[in-house]
């Protein structure tokens, strides 16, 4: 089992911000063209020509609703249209890849350890940790909170446990921590949130505003929302995959996305100019000196990062971080 074949989907969930997907989807077509077993498909909440254009232009797969319903909705068209793959990573559109082995990885160690549901997020995401183990060298944390930056699931863990609630749909955000909660109950996850802590550094994470404010619900100590908790507080064990508005697929074939991934030949960035280019590269920098190994060489992406984008907010953030402000 563990040296098999498998088909794995890449799915990049996207909604209102374009220039992110400009910014990291070369990098994703550039790793499956690299590893045939991957895919990639573009996920999108809503109809908007730009996405539908862009996708067009480059050859990009890419799934889309009439109306905007919520990212859970939009994982459930791609569970409905596309239900024969044996893993699927659902990956949310300003995750900014970095190393590509972290999704053959995350493949080996599910089938090492029958876990068939990871997260992965800003190192300290993680809340409320619980155990941890240490498989093939990797150290596994198990907690009860966490984000939907990346998550890894089996075609038998999403079978058995199902889709995203539709009760979502209305607020067009939240439910991925309910779906999580459903695979320890089915004993399909040691807890909800499983975390392989070393490759949070695969990915650069950013922060930008979340595109849907929803404000007149209170969340609680857990950063939960009152209608989440109901339905954790349920114990649902299996949603069937549910969609709401009509949803429609560009046709493009699920083959090597080589017109995209060749852009990469001019460089990290290709798909951006001029002063969103250099915040690109500032944020890049900025993830280096954060990473790197060695004060001198973390200092001079430091001064790179601030020389690319003096303005970055993320630069403040770091800096009072490390001051402990």
């Amino acid at each position: 089992m563990t040296g098999s074949p498998y088909r794995a989907l890449i799915c990049i969930t996207a909604c209102g911000r374009l220039d992110y997907l400009r910014r990291c989807l070369p990098h994703y077509a550039d790793f499956c063209c690299r590893d045939p077993r991957f895919s990639l498909l573009v996920a999108l909440d809503g109809a908007s020509d730009g996405y539908r254009e862009f996708c067009s232009e480059w050859e990009i797969p890419l799934v889309y609703s009439e109306a905007r319903e919520g990212v859970g909705f939009s994982k459930n068209r791609v569970l409905e249209r596309f239900p024969d793959f044996d893993y699927y990573f659902f990956i949310e559109d300003d995750v900014e890849l970095l190393v590509g082995g972290v999704f053959p990885t995350h493949v080996e160690l599910a089938r090492a350890t029958g876990i068939h549901h990871f997260s992965l997020f800003e190192s300290g995401g993680l809340r409320r940790q619980t155990e941890e183990d240490v498989i093939s060298g990797y150290r596994i944390l198990h907690g009860l909170f966490g984000s939907a930056d990346f998550n890894f699931f089996t075609r038998h863990g999403l079978g058995t446990v199902g889709g995203w609630h539709p009760l979502f749909a209305q607020y067009r955000r939240w439910g991925h921590t309910e779906h999580s909660y459903r695979f320890p109950r089915a004993g399909l996850a040691p807890a909800p949130f499983n975390v392989i802590e070393a490759l949070a550094d695969s990915f650069i994470w950013h922060s930008p505003p979340a595109v849907t404010q929803v404000d007149l619900l209170d969340r609680d100590e857990d950063q939960l929302v009152r209608p989440e908790r109901d339905l954790i507080d349920q114990e649902l064990r299996h949603v069937p995959v549910q969609t709401g508005c009509p949803h429609d697929f560009n046709g493009v074939r699920m083959d090597r996305p080589e017109k995209l991934a060749a852009t990469l030949g001019g460089g990290r960035y290709p798909l951006v100019t001029g002063s969103e280019r250099r915040r690109c590269w500032s944020d890049f920098h900025l993830s280096q000196a954060m990473r790197g190994s060695g004060v001198a060489r973390r200092s001079a992406s430091f001064v790179r990062a601030v020389a690319a984008w003096p303005g970055n907010p993320m630069i403040r953030h770091r800096v009072k971080g490390i001051l402990g402000w």
